[in-house]
């Protein structure tokens, strides 16, 4: 009060709750609140005159709603995305391993084993969707960090308060090598399953098909 010149008087009065998380708990918390200060000083708890107040806990879980949709929204989004994702490399992997069929016969003609032949698919799969998984997932967080630059450069820079609606838009590292992860073993699954199927066939075949 000395600092702001407000005599000896006080106004405004800001507190948070702890354990209060609904409605009807906020409700009862103000009710309460309003009867003992209308025992302390002499009014009527039904008169609202005496103390305003403003109850921000409708407002906040209001908010926090609507970050949540936002956040199921994005996560929707990301999952379709990576189930793009996943048939794009199922189909790559399918029309690798057709196309290849001759490539097989041959092999097994001069004496390769259906074993080795398998691995060479696997090996070729993980290699294609780790790479091109990591150079996605190095994209996107580079994205990701740019817009979180130039939110933190809108909003003042410096590291301090800014103006922006969402702070630190980036990627959870855990959930991105999870994604990766999962491409990896997608497109192993895709190049492995053709793969067998095509091994079982003879080498005559194989060599004969187009």
């Amino acid at each position: 009060m000395m600092l702001y010149s407000n005599g000896l008087h006080i106004h405004n009065l800001e507190f948070t709750l702890k354990g209060v998380n609904s409605e009807a708990e906020s409700d009862a918390f103000e009710q309460r609140f309003r009867e003992r200060m209308a025992r302390r000083h002499r009014f009527d708890p039904a008169d609202k005159n005496p103390i305003g107040m403003w109850n921000t806990g409708n407002k906040f879980r209001m908010w926090q709603g609507m970050t949540n949709g936002i956040a199921l929204f994005i996560w929707i989004v990301g999952i379709g995305t990576l189930m793009a994702g996943i048939v794009g490399v199922s189909n790559i992997m399918l029309i690798t391993v057709r196309e290849r069929t001759r490539e097989f016969g041959i092999l097994k003609a001069i004496g390769a084993k259906p074993s080795s032949i398998l691995r060479l698919i696997i090996v070729e799969s993980v290699l294609v969707t780790a790479i091109f998984g990591y150079i996605g997932m190095i994209v996107g967080i580079g994205l990701t960090e740019l817009i979180n630059y130039g939110m933190e450069m809108a909003g003042g820079g410096g590291g301090g308060d800014t103006t922006t609606i969402f702070r630190n838009p980036t990627v959870n590292i855990t959930i991105a090598l999870s994604a990766t992860g999962l491409l990896i073993v997608v497109g192993v699954l895709a190049g492995y399953f053709p793969a067998r199927k095509a091994v079982k066939v003879s080498a005559v075949e194989a060599m004969r098909a187009e």
